[in-house]
Order: structure tokens, then sequence, then C-alpha cells
């Protein structure tokens, strides 16, 4: 009696995920950080399978573009309160965001840079930005950083061993990366190490001890993958199924003479000349072969395989399919992955601060930049607004963003941000210079002035 009493409490006092069981895959007892998982072989392998389906399926090249296309697009605005200032410094940032200035290879603006920066991060789980000592920026991708051959010296309360290539201090903290070159046999060739103060580091990061960056699609790249093959296999079905065949169907015949087997059997059908017409025998039947192909049930397991493989990156089904529902839930849908794309916007203009503070340091020390009095760097703001996303339904949503503005529920300038991902403020003194080219050209009337009124003049009240 008490040990079945103990049984029973015992299945109601425990927690089933940390029971053994039978019926399902034991995750096992050892637990271990992502960078101990994920081994430098594991990694390679994982970043590989990203890259070979970025490189040939289209779907998944479709949801990183996407993704690209909410999430790494910026304006650069400054912010300082002086309006010659704000000018100077958006000016400069337009000048250093061209490729020839920007990219050490001379290649890509910056707006490209973190437009690729952000496609690494999604498809290698990170990349790095090292800081050039003439205002460049090189960009280096995830798998060039690895472990060295031979180790440096160990330096003073430093650690001598390396998480995938970076070294770190004992709080967990970059202190360099090893930096590697790709030669043409695949192998790598340690090519110099960079210190932490040189280095960005974009990366996915799921735990707090975590190194290195793993991406969110490294969940999906068995789903795709199978969807891929399966596409393959049910194409490779389907054209079977078109190289159709006309079978013929005979009832036995009740003769037996073996000179039958000399008559001319079967019937010689031709149809590369249009309509065909076939006389048979009595008895006999004809009809196409043909497969029902692919089926309803290989339709549907192919969505819920692409819909899991897109949740990865957070995009809704709607955005793959535009007929999968309608207006309101794709609207929803949209108004959902926007709030995902937050976090991950967040990142790129915490990259875009950095890069921004220091280039302004550059100038400033160069003397490129002259502060007002008053001014010093520390006093310097700006802001990099994210791509802004324009009414659905202009007639409503823009009554209700005006509606917003009189009940001091919202600003100006947080509505132009999410619509346009620009100022008010330029878009005010914009509007002002077109009214005034207006007046200069054309005069009061351009815009809307009523024309003065001529003096009417009063007729004597006098006979001729």
């Amino acid at each position: 009696m008490g040990n079945l009493l103990t049984d029973r409490l015992g299945q109601f006092a425990r927690y089933i995920a940390g029971e053994p069981s039978n019926t399902r895959r034991d995750p096992g007892t050892r637990i271990q950080s992502s960078d101990q998982i994920l081994t430098p072989t594991k990694r390679k392998r994982a970043t590989e399978g990203a890259r070979e389906l970025w490189r040939n399926y289209s779907v998944a090249a479709w949801a990183i573009r996407k993704h690209l296309d909410y999430v790494s697009t910026f304006t650069f605005q400054a912010d300082t309160g002086n309006p010659a200032l704000n000018e100077q410094l958006e000016s400069l940032m337009s000048w250093w965001g061209r490729p020839l200035n920007c990219d050490v290879a001379g290649r890509h603006s910056l707006k490209r840079i973190i437009r690729l920066a952000e496609a690494r991060r999604v498809i290698d789980g990170d990349v790095f930005l090292v800081k050039m000592a003439n205002g460049m920026l090189q960009a280096v991708e995830g798998d060039r950083v690895r472990d060295p051959d031979r180790m440096p010296p160990k330096k003073l309360n430093e650690p001598a061993a390396y998480t995938h290539g970076i070294r770190t201090n004992k709080a967990g903290k970059m202190l360099a990366a090893s930096i590697h070159r790709r030669n043409a046999d695949g192998t790598y060739t340690l090519e110099r190490e960079i210190g932490a103060g040189r280095l960005l580091h974009l990366a996915y990061f799921d735990s707090f001890d975590q190194v290195r960056g793993v991406s969110p699609i490294i969940s999906a790249i068995s789903g795709f993958q199978d969807a891929l093959e399966v596409s393959d296999y049910a194409l490779a079905k389907a054209k079977i199924t078109q190289l159709f065949a006309l079978a013929f169907t005979r009832e036995q015949s009740d003769s037996f003479d073996d000179d039958d087997d000399e008559a001319a059997s079967g019937y010689q059908i031709d149809f590369g000349k249009g309509p065909v017409s076939v006389d048979l025998d009595p008895g006999d039947k004809a009809e196409f072969l043909e497969s029902k192909h692919p089926s309803t049930e290989f339709q549907a397991f192919l969505q819920a395989t692409l819909q899991a493989a897109l949740k990865s990156l957070d995009i809704p089904w709607s955005f793959f399919d535009e007929s999968y529902t309608n207006f309101f839930g794709s609207r929803s849908a949209l108004v959902q992955y926007q709030k995902s794309c937050e976090s991950k916007r967040d990142d790129l203009k915490e990259i875009l601060n950095r890069l921004t503070g220091w280039r302004i340091s550059k100038w400033l020390a160069n003397g490129v930049i002259s502060l007002p009095p008053g001014f010093d760097a520390h006093s310097l703001k700006w802001d990099w607004i994210p791509a802004g996303l324009p009414w659905w339904d202009p007639s409503k949503e823009i009554k209700g963003d005006v509606l917003a503005i009189e009940n001091n529920l919202r600003t100006r300038s947080e509505i132009r941000k999410e619509r346009y991902g620009d100022s008010w403020r330029d878009v005010v003194r914009r509007k002002a210079e077109e009214d005034q080219f207006l007046i200069d050209t054309l005069g009061p009337s351009a815009m809307g002035a009523a024309p003065s009124q001529p003096t009417e003049i009063e007729e004597n009240d006098t006979d001729d």
C-alpha cells in the first residue's frame, strides 16, 4: 500500500520533460553551450548547407531577400538642433557612404554593406566589419574567423584558448579575432589577428555565454532541403506521366487456332497528325494511361513544410501566397511581422551608430567638422531611421493618423518615420521651398491666393 501511494504521488510531483521516456527521443542530460554543440566541423557544414539553399532554392533565397527588405534599410538623420550642422553631418555621411569612400575594396556602398552584412548574419550566423585606419570598412565573413593552427603565447591574465577563432577574457569579452585567408584547395591560412577595438561583430545570439553567432535559419535547413528534394522528385514524376500511352484491352478470343499467331494483331496509332479515329474490334477498349499528380496530399505536405521553414525568419505565409488570406488577415500578419523585425533592426542600428561615432570623431580630429559654440562631440545626436511602410488604404489610414495627431496620441515625426522612414522636418522644409518657388515663379495666385478685387466705380445718379 505504501509503495502504491508513493508511486501515485511521484506521478504528480514531477516535470514530465525531466523524466526518461521510451516513447520519444531522449534529449539526454548533458547541457552544453551553443559554441560547444556547434563544433567547427558542424558549423562549417551548417554554413555550407545554408549557402547551398541560398544559391539553389528560390524559396529560401526569396525568404532571405524579403527579410533584408524589411530589416536592413536605414536613412541617416542628424538631430543636433542646429540646422546648418545637421545639413553638414548628413552631407558628410552621404559622401562617406559611397563605395569608393566606404568600402576598402571600392565595390559596396554603406547601404549595401549593411544589407550584405545582415545577409551573412542570416546565412552564416555572424559577420565582422573591420575599421581601417584610412576610415574605410573591410568585411570579414564568418568562416574566415577560425582557430589558428599555432596558438600565440599566453598573455598575462588572458586565456590562451580560442572559441571558434575569437579570443576572450575571463568575463567572455572579445579581445581579438583570428582572421584567415581562403585557399583554392579549401584550406585556410592565418592572415592576421585583429584586436576587438577595430572590430564590429554582427551576430545572432541566443544565450549569454555564446561567443559566435548561430543563424536562425539553421533550424529550417532540413525543412527547406526536404521541400526542395520532394519538389524535384515530384517534377520528375510529373514529367514521366506526361509521356502518355494508349492502352488497348482485348477480350479473350474463343479461337485457339495456331494460325492466329501469324495474323496481324494490335493497332498502329500515330498521334502526330492531328485528331485520330480508331476503329476497334468488338469487345476491345482503348484508354489513356494517366496519373493525377501531384496529389492534393503532396501539395498540402509541401505547403506545411514551407510554412514551418519560413517561420525561422518570422515570415508569414501570406507573403509567399498573396491569395492565402483576405486583406485584414494580411494586414494582421504584416503588423506582427513588423514587430518581430524590431530587435533585428536594433542590432543593425547599434552597428550603424558605432560606425557614425567613429567617422565623426575622425572628421573632428581632422578639422573637417567645426562645431558651433556650445557644442562638443558628446552633444551630437543622430538617428538611423528604418525603411517605412506606406499606407495600404490611404483614404482611411491618413484620416486615422490625422486624428491621432489632433488628439495628441502620436507625433508627426513618428508617423513620417513609420510610413516613409525619413524626417518630418525635412518634408516641411522641402514643402516650404516648393511653395516659395511657385510664388516666385507664378505669383501669389499659384498658392491659391484670392486675386485682388477691382475697385468698383460708383456712377452718379444723374440724368444725361
